[in-house]
Formats: structure tokens, C-alpha cells, sequence
């Protein structure tokens, strides 16, 4: 045994490289000479630990990247959305001074609440002038009414008085019409006289009746009248209803409603202010909120309806909120801009588009955080 470790130091040396060897042993001269000196750097093999450690953190940084890869291909996410609402700006449909209002900025209000009440005077003295008129048109239609059961009533009589002049009228004609005949027949037996005498009693009784005649004509004349004057004074009256309708409709105006349920925003109206009907006095903002996130049009390739999603709003970056996938805009942004973009041009670069994808909010108890319309959120849809 000892002569086999005898002969390992010597095997050792022999198996070396030459240029190790000559290494070693510049070393060992440079020491001999200088034994203060510090001994050279050690190599990277000669530190298995920083090795070690090394192949470590590697391995944990491939590994964390693996998961990391693996995690993030399950979601999609983008920063361009923000929250969305239809949001009411109320406008009053009657002019005039405004003389209260109700709410203040940031209220939350009820639907049929009144928020603003303009002043009426006017209106009302417009009002009840318009009822008193449809009041003395209404008079004058049954005045005219009366008028018109009394020229029918003349009417009557006076086509009566035309029975007696037709009688006398076909008598005197038949008369006259025997007197010819008999003078055809005896010459001798008629005197001229008699003939003039029944033509002139022809001639009276036409007279007689063609006055008759005249005098029912008139009265029907008077009752056409009448009864136009009852249209006439009947649509007055329709007129006048009409205009107190519309009145009454300003007076019920006059008091500014809140349609939905939501929160007072950008009020500009105050006490005293004189306003115009379509004039924005405030808006309001509902409690029914969604995000309307613009993803590019590659990130929608598995993305569907129904997708859960994680909603976290810049506003409440702590706060981590849920929903999921409600809907997707049939086209992309720049079709629905006041210029739309001219592709058919040589100088074409093809640019991904963003498409609004409409994100419903399932988390309850949002309305409680300062949240609104335009505020920036960062969605994560999970599409795997």
C-alpha cells in the first residue's frame, strides 16, 4: 500500500498538462520570490458553489418564466378601457326664469324626483286667458245652435207658404187654359177681356210663388249660414282646448323631472337664471355602469361572450372587481369615425384595428366607490 502511495504523487505530476505544470510553477517561483503577494483568482470551476448557485437561478428564472407563459396565454388584457354608462343630460321644454333647484352636484336622485321648477306666472295668466275664451266660444256655438233650430224653423214656414201660390198658380193656368180651348171652340162664347184677365191671374200667381220660392231659398240661405257658424265657433273651440292643452302641458313642465335613477353631474343651472327649451341644465349619471374595453383585433380570436373576466380600476387599484364578456361592436373603431380612414390609396400600411367589446360588472356594491363614466380600467378576459 505504501508503495502505490509513493507512486500517486509522480503519476499525478506525469499526467498533468505541461502547460499546467508550467503554471504551477511560475506560481510557486513568483511566491518564493514575493510571499506577500496575493495568490491569483480562482477559476470558475475551482467555485462549485457560485456554480451551484448560478445553475440555481437559472433554472428558477426559466422556471418562473415556464409558469409565467403558461398563466399569461390564458387571458387577454389591454389598458385602453375605461367605464362606460348612458348618461342623461336633462334639458327643460318650456322657457322661462328658473325659480328652484332641487339637487346638488354629486345627489343621487329617484325617478319622477323634481330637480328644477321654473317660474309659472306668466304661463298661467296664458292659461286661464285661453279658457275663458274656449268658455265664450263654447257660448257662441249654442248660440249659434239656437240661430240654426230657428232658420230651420223659417224654413218651414216659408216652404209652406208656398203651397197656397202653387195652388193659385195651377188654377189660374188652368183657368186660362180652359178659356183658350173654349174660345178654339166658340169664338163668340170668350171675351178678350176674360183671356187677359186669366194670363195677368197666370202672371200674379207665378209672381205670388216664385216669391214664395225666393223666400224658402233665403231662409235655407239663413240656416247654411247658421249652421256654418256652428262649425266655425266648434272649431274655435277645438282651437281654444287645443291651446289650453299645450298650456297646461308648459304648466306641467314648468317642474323639471328626473327620468332615471343616478347621481347629479356637470350642473349649470342656478336660481334666477333665465333658460330655453333644449338648454343642458345638468346631466345625470346612472348607477348602471359597464366597461367598454377596445382590444386589438388579434386578441379576439378566442375570445367569446360569456368569458369571465377581472376588472381592476385605476381609481381603486386595490380593490379587484368581476364580470364577464356581454357583447362585441360589429366593427372596428375608425368605421364608425367622422373621417374614416382612405385605404385604397398606393401608400397603404396595415395597422391593427381595436374593436369595443362591451364588459358587463357582476361585482355587486360598485356603486358605493367613487366610480364613473371615462374613468380608465384594465381588464383581464380569461379565453382559456
Amino acid at each position: 500500500m505504501s508503495a502505490v502511495n509513493d507512486q500517486g504523487p509522480a503519476a499525478t505530476e506525469a499526467a498533468e498538462p505541461t502547460a499546467s505544470r508550467d503554471r504551477r510553477a511560475a506560481a510557486d517561483q513568483a511566491e518564493a520570490a514575493d510571499p506577500d503577494a496575493e495568490p491569483p483568482p480562482k477559476t470558475l470551476r475551482q467555485r462549485p458553489i457560485l456554480l451551484l448557485v448560478i445553475a440555481v437561478i437559472l433554472i428558477s428564472a426559466i422556471a418562473a418564466g415556464l409558469l409565467y407563459w403558461l398563466d399569461a396565454r390564458q387571458y387577454e388584457t389591454t389598458d385602453d378601457a375605461y367605464i362606460d354608462g348612458h348618461i342623461v343630460r336633462i334639458a327643460p321644454q318650456v322657457s322661462g326664469i328658473v325659480a328652484k333647484v332641487l339637487v346638488d352636484d354629486n345627489q343621487v336622485v329617484a325617478p319622477g324626483q323634481v330637480i328644477a321648477v321654473i317660474g309659472t306666472v306668466q304661463t298661467q295668466a296664458r292659461y286661464e286667458g285661453l279658457l275663458a275664451q274656449a268658455r265664450q266660444t263654447r257660448a257662441a256655438v249654442t248660440t249659434a245652435q239656437a240661430q240654426v233650430e230657428v232658420t230651420t224653423q223659417q224654413v218651414a214656414a216659408a216652404k209652406a207658404q208656398v203651397i197656397q201660390p202653387e195652388a193659385d198658380l195651377v188654377r189660374a193656368r188652368a183657368d186660362l187654359a180652359r178659356y183658350r180651348t173654349l174660345q178654339a171652340t166658340e169664338p163668340g162664347a170668350v171675351a178678350a177681356q176674360q183671356i187677359d184677365a186669366a194670363v195677368q191671374a197666370v202672371d200674379g200667381a207665378r209672381g205670388r210663388r216664385d216669391a214664395a220660392v225666393r223666400a224658402v231659398r233665403q231662409a235655407e240661405a239663413q240656416r247654411s249660414a247658421s249652421a256654418a257658424q256652428v262649425a266655425a265657433d266648434r272649431a274655435a273651440v277645438a282651437g281654444a282646448d287645443a291651446q289650453s292643452r299645450v298650456t297646461a302641458a308648459d304648466l306641467a313642465n314648468s317642474e323639471v323631472i328626473a327620468p332615471i335613477v343616478g347621481r347629479i353631474a356637470n350642473r349649470t343651472v342656478t336660481p334666477g337664471s333665465y333658460i330655453t327649451p333644449g338648454q343642458q341644465l345638468l346631466a345625470i349619471v346612472p348607477l348602471k355602469l359597464w366597461v367598454t374595453a377596445n382590444f386589438k383585433e388579434t386578441q379576439l380570436r378566442l375570445m367569446r361572450v360569456g368569458q369571465p373576466v377581472t376588472l381592476r380600476i385605476d381609481t381603486i387599484p386595490d380593490v379587484d372587481f368581476h364580470g364577464h364578456v356581454e357583447s362585441f361592436q360589429r366593427g372596428a373603431g375608425q368605421a364608425f369615425a367622422l373621417l374614416p380612414a382612405e385605404n385604397a390609396t398606393g401608400n397603404f400600411v396595415k395597422v391593427v384595428q381595436r374593436v369595443p367589446v362591451r364588459i358587463a360588472i357582476d361585482s355587486p356594491g360598485i356603486e358605493a366607490y367613487p366610480v364613473g363614466p371615462g374613468m380608465s380600467v384594465v381588464p383581464r378576459v380569461k379565453v382559456r
